[in-house]
Order: C-alpha cells, then structure tokens, then sequence
C-alpha cells in the first residue's frame, strides 16, 4: 500500500508505458451522439435563416398603427412613435365588472408619428392629429402626401368637408384634438398633466358653431377629459409595462446595447481572465487572497450601484421618458398625474438590490471563516501550475472556445431576436356593439369588420414558431455545454500527458505546430467529439427541464399565490433539479479526464473516474473542495467586475437618453454578468483541469502499481504524500481511540 488507496483486485503491479497508457484503448467513441449533433446544428441554422427571413424587430418596441402596419417600417419610414389619439377610447379599454363586450387595449385607435404631438398655445387654436392623407379606409385627404402630411403637425382639420368636421369634433375621425399634453414613454405617447385651457375653449367653441344643438356630443362619455388624466396615464403605462411588452423591450435593449454586451461581455472578460493567470502564475501566494478581496469589493460596488439605480440612494432612478419634455414630466410640475412605466423595473431593482446585499453579508462572513483553508489549496495550485508552465500556449487556448462562444453567442442572439419578431401581424377579436366601442367611434359603425370600423392588431405567435423558439433555446444550451466539453478534454489531454511523462511534455512536443495544445486538440477532436456531445446533452436536457420547471412554478404561482404548500413543493423541486445538474456536471468533467487518459467510451470513463476518486477519496477530497471554491471565486470576480464596469457603461447618455435609450440596465447586465462568468469559466478551466486531470492521474498510476506512483512528478509526490499520510495518520488515530474505548467498555462489563 503506498500512498493511494489500492483494491484488492488491483493485484500485482503492472508494468505500464506511457503509449500502452494513454494510447492503447484510444478509437471514436460515442459516434452516434455526435451525429445526432450534427442533424440538431442543422436544424439550429435553419430555424434562425427562417427568422432572419421572416423577423422584423422593429415590432418588439414600435407595435403597429390602426391600419395594422409596423411603426418605422415601408410608407412609415422615420414614424417611430405610437400615440392612441382618442382619450376616452382609452377610458372605455380599462377593464370594469360591468364591461360585457370583449374589447381591450389593443383595441384602441393608434397611428405612427414623428414625435408626440403637442397642445396649441395660440387662442382660439386646436391642434390635431389626423389619419394618414392615403388611409386605407378612404377616410384621409389624399390631396396631400405623408410628408405634407408630416410638415404640417398631422393636421389637416380645416381642409375637410362639412360632415368629417362634425364627425371629428365626435372623436370618430379622421382628426382628433390634442387637449392634453403627452410624453415619449418607450417610443409610445403617454398622457400626462392637466388639460389645455386655450384648446379646450377652443375646441368648445368650435363643436358649437359646427354642431350648434348636438354640440354636447363633443363629449362622447359625461366626465370631463381633466378628470381622468391620471387614470389615462396608468393605463398606457400598464400597457407598456405588461410582462410581454417588457420581454419585447429587453429583447430590443439588445439592439441598442450590442457595444455593451460585446465590450463588458467579453474584451473585459478575456483582458480580466488574462490577468488573473498571470497573478496565479507568478504570485501563487496571494491569489486567493485576492480572489476573496475582488469578490467582496465587486459584490458591495454592485449593491450600492443596484440601491443608486432603483432609487434608494440618490436620485439616480431610471426612467422611461424620452426627449427633452422628459424632465419637466417625470419628478417635475406634472408628476402627480403622470405614471413612470419604468416603476416595476425599479420594484425589480429594488429585489435585486436586497438580494445582493444577502449575497454579501453572508459571502463576507463565509471568506473569514475560511481564510485558515486556503494555505492547504495553495500547495496544490502550485503543482498545477508547474503543469501550465511547461506548456505556456495551453494558458491561451481558452482564447478559441471564447472566440466560438462569442461567434455563436452573436449568431443565436441575433437570431433570437428575429424569431421572436417574426410573428404574424393579425387583427384580434372583439365584439363590435353598438355604444360601444370600437364600433361607437366610427365614421361608419358597422358590426361586422370593415376598414373603418374594426378590432385591432397584435403580432400572434402560432404553435410551430412557439416550438421553434424552444428549440433555439435549447440550442443555446448544448452548443454552450458542447464547446465547455471538448475544452475539457483538450486541457485533460494535455495535462494527463504532462503526468505521465513524469513532469514533462517531451522533446516531441515542441515548438508551434506541435504544442501539446495543438496535439491534443486534433486527437480529442477527431476520437472524442462523440463523448463531449453526449455529456453535454445530458446537462442540456437538465437545464431545459430547470427552465420549463421554472416556468411552470411561475405560472402556478401567479394563480395560487398564497399556497405555502405549493411554494415549499416547488422550491424542493427546483433545488433537487440544480443538485442533480450539478451532480452530473461532476461527473462529466471527471469522465472527461478518465477519456483523454485511456481514450474509452464516456459511460465507461464515468464509472471508471467514480471508482478512482471514492478509493482515494481522503486524497483528493481536501483538495478539490478548497481549490474548486477558489477557482469559481476567481470566475465570479470576473463576471461581478465586468457586471459593475457594463452598469457604469450604460448610465452614459447615449442609453439613457434619446432614441437609443435602454428601458433597463438589469437585463443587458444580467447578460454580460453570465456571459463574462463563461468566458472566465473557460480560462479558470486551465487552472481547475490542471488540478483535477494531474490528482486523477495519480490516483490512475496508484492503481496501475499497487498503491506506488510510476510517473508523479517529485513535488506532486511530496504534496499529496504529505496529504496522505496526515489522512492515514487521523484515521489509525481514531481507530486507536475506537478500540481503547471498546476495550474499557468490555474490561467495565467483564468487573460487572
């Protein structure tokens, strides 16, 4: 018995070499699974060639005019935003116990503008807003064209016959007054303030003399417009905050964000995880302590940040208005009558800012309690480190999976976004009754649907696109898992060859086309792509079926919100699901080792990696457990690092005001903070492969010669010799306490 634990099976020594090791067993495994690969990339691709021919993200934020066509798109190029011109159109959309006929927001006029219209401060003047001059229902002023149209404010009014003049003065069209004042919310018009004294009087006096005894109809409900604005503005700001109108934002956010996401998602990341190699390599010593310093700083800068953005501290809170009126509206003279759709993304910040704050108190207390660890974990990472230093390309081969990672990444975003966009614009159902609306607002009121009197429009997903979406989703999760995989194996390949050449890579093995990087990856690209696609299926299924969990919890919970029973069962559910990944994932990484080792089937690999490392389990448990925890500290001090530096990115001008504003800085950060923990992944990996590939050689050498290492190189001896011994040593001492106290116990029985 030497310093690994040996079965008894083992028997007497072999004598191996290191071909008969390492290349002996070694043929393409898994080969079905890399197929099945292949035929899902396949479908992948054309899935997005159909979004990328059928999307237009422009829907995600613009939404469609009562015409049904997409705001800033053909014959409305430059028309991005979205006013509802009929006020008390909108008063009737709200839902009430008395409403019976199906008719809802969507329901309400809209029309596609330059910028939100503005109320006339000259006397006896009104402004409006008019349908388009070649409106579909033949009810515009086809005299003019749109960009008359357009220098004109939209107004046409005075150029009307007799009759649309009375019927516009009704609120049926095709113009419409401006009485109150409105703000650029999203690329969409929110009332807000009180009513225009000069227009009303105007607009007053003007229902008399056309209308003279039916003026009163000039009020279509008995409230007055001034009444109501707060409740007006509420409900374009629930629209506009509905969930799915906040998923069509965030999606959007990425189009205007992309130089965030590209710069803090990965330039920061890759220049971050560079640097810390280097601290590894050459200051060993302090790099843990470091690790647990960056984390606790980058986790308290992104709570403070998170408490400054939802507006707890400072006066720093996001906003949703857009232009210049934005100041005198949000916080300003009308503040009182004018609802911020971008209040739930505060209440979302504000969670967010609690939950850090947990995250760091309790992450705090955890780095002290374990400072007195990390002196045992720094042994090792120095042993490893020899490993990297005698192959100095291997510290940037996590450069070619992040480049494949970005690539992919930029192609399912992309793609992402069209899909999702790629809906069909279809007019939705409502009941079309009389004195109600729609049909109590039009020029020809009709029960049946006509271009003048109709439902509105919404872009519908049908069930294939719905799957579809599914589909790219779990794309993103095995291809992700995929190239993780093989960067798994080239690493284990290189250090595996590392150990059993007894600490050196062999003359060889040298220079820049035959680097043992170089080396590896055409050998485990060419034998084992089979291995990695298999083992990153399984993650992947887990994943999707966490996300579909997930999913289905929300949904559950939104009906029975104070079921406890139900929140205790779903909450088990999700954490057994996370445990169980997790498990897998283990045993994947370990399987890899074991395949880049002795070059077998993954499933062989598995069972063969789990038998090693529960025969030595006093071994290499100590290690793995304080290395493994610094090693994600060091990735999660990347990603809270590159998350903070993408906050400050986005609080620029250029997204928080104007055109290209942000609705929200969460989601863009969320996705370079999961992003940046990748790429830090793939660089972490050198270090935590070099660990896990030289600890499970031993262990595969102990075996191969009766409990005595062939290969170990003389400090990797040393190490865990040491590690051993103190093992065996607590164990021969608790087994001596064990029987003393047995024997006391039986000489006590023996007196009695």
């Amino acid at each position: 018995m030497g310093i690994c634990g040996t079965s008894e099976e083992d028997g007497e020594p072999k004598e191996e070499t290191v071909e008969t090791i390492m290349n002996k067993n070694r043929r393409c495994t898994d080969i079905l699974f890399l197929l099945i690969f292949f035929a899902f990339m396949v479908g992948l691709f054309a899935a997005g060639i159909y979004g990328f021919a059928n999307g237009d993200p422009r829907i995600l934020i613009y939404g469609t005019d009562y015409q049904g066509d997409l705001c800033d798109s053909g014959h409305l190029d430059g028309l991005k935003t979205r006013y509802w011109v009929n006020p008390y159109e909108i008063m009737s959309s709200i839902p009430s116990a008395t409403k019976s006929n199906r008719y809802n927001f969507r329901d309400v006029k809209s029309i596609c503008l330059d910028a939100c219209p503005i109320t006339a401060t000259e006397k006896d003047s009104v402004h409006w807003v008019c349908n388009y001059p070649d409106s579909r229902d033949g009810y515009g002023y086809s005299a003019w064209t749109t960009d008359t149209w357009r220098a004109n404010k939209y107004d046409y009014f005075s150029l009307l016959n007799e009759t649309l003049q009375k019927t516009s003065l009704q609120y049926k069209g095709p113009c419409y007054p401006v009485l109150l004042p409105t703000v650029n919310n999203y690329q969409s018009c929110t009332y807000f303030g009180t009513v225009s004294n000069t227009s009303e009087a105007a607009f007053t006096k003007l229902a008399q003399e056309k209308l003279g005894a039916d003026a009163a109809s000039s009020r279509p409900e008995s409230y007055p417009l001034s009444s109501v604005v707060g409740t007006l503005s509420s409900t374009v700001s629930d629209f506009l905050s509905a969930p799915l109108a906040i998923m069509e934002r965030y999606v959007d956010d990425f189009a205007q964000g992309w130089a965030v996401c590209l710069v803090m998602g990965f330039f920061i990341p890759v220049a971050l995880s560079f640097m810390w190699l280097f601290i590894l390599r050459y200051f060993t010593g302090i790099f843990a302590y470091l690790i647990v310093l960056a984390v606790n700083v980058g986790a308290i800068l992104c709570t403070i940040f998170l408490y400054m953005k939802a507006g707890i501290i400072g006066s720093d809170a996001i906003d949703a208005a857009i232009g210049s009126d934005a100041e005198s509206v949000v916080g300003g003279t009308y503040s009182g009558s004018y609802t911020d759709p971008s209040k739930d993304n505060e209440d979302v910040l504000k969670y967010c800012a609690i939950i850090a704050t947990i995250f760091t108190v309790l992450f705090l207390f955890f780095s002290l309690l374990m400072l007195r660890r990390i002196a045992i974990a720094v042994a090792v990472i120095k042993v490893a480190t020899q490993a990297i230093a005698g192959a100095p390309s291997v510290v940037f081969f996590p450069v070619v999976p992040v480049l494949a990672s970005l690539g992919f990444g930029a192609y399912w975003v992309a793609a992402a976004v069209y899909l999702f966009s790629s809906g069909n614009i279809e007019m939705q159902k409502c009941d079309l009754v009389a004195d109600f609306p729609p049909y109590k607002y039009c020029i020809e009121p009709s029960v049946n649907s006509t271009l003048n009197c109709h439902c509105g429009y919404k872009a519908e997903m049908d069930e294939p696109l719905q799957y579809m979406l599914l589909y790219h989703l779990f794309g993103l999760l095995w291809t992700t898992q995929f190239l993780q995989a093989m960067t798994y194996l080239v690493l284990a390949s290189v250090f595996a060859t590392y150990y059993f050449r007894g600490g050196t890579y062999g003359s060889d093995l040298s220079g820049w086309i035959n680097t043992p990087v170089i080396q590896s990856m055409r050998k485990m690209s060419w034998y084992h792509s089979g291995s990695a696609a298999l083992g990153s299926l399984m993650v992947a299924i887990l994943q999707f079926i966490r996300i579909i969990v997930a999913y289905m919890v929300n949904k559950m919970k939104a009906m029975e919100k104070d079921n406890v029973v139900l929140k205790y069962a779903a909450c088990c559910v999700q954490y057994c699901l996370w445990y169980l990944q997790k498990v897998i994932e283990w045993l994947n990484r370990n399987a890899y080792i074991l395949i880049a080792i002795e070059g077998r089937s993954f499933c062989f690999s598995a069972f063969e990696a789990i038998a090693l490392i529960f025969n030595n389990i006093l071994t290499v448990g100590a290690v793995n457990v304080v290395g493994d925890t610094l090693l994600f500290l060091g990735k999660l001090s990347i990603s809270l690092l590159s998350g903070f530096l993408a906050f400050l990115m986005l609080d620029r001008p250029e997204y928080t005001t104007g055109d290209n504003k942000v609705s929200s800085p969460l989601f863009i950060v969320l996705f370079v903070v999961v992003f940046a923990f990748v790429i830090a992944g793939l660089f972490m990996s050198v270090v935590e492969m070099a660990i896990d590939t030289v600890l499970l050689s031993f262990c595969k050498d102990c075996k191969l010669h009766s409990g005595k290492p062939k290969f170990a190189p003389p400090l990797l001896e040393a190490v865990l010799g040491k590690a051993g011994e103190e093992g065996k040593a607590r164990t021969k001492a608790r087994a001596e306490r064990a029987a003393d106290k047995a024997f006391k116990a039986q000489e006590a029985a023996n007196n009695a």
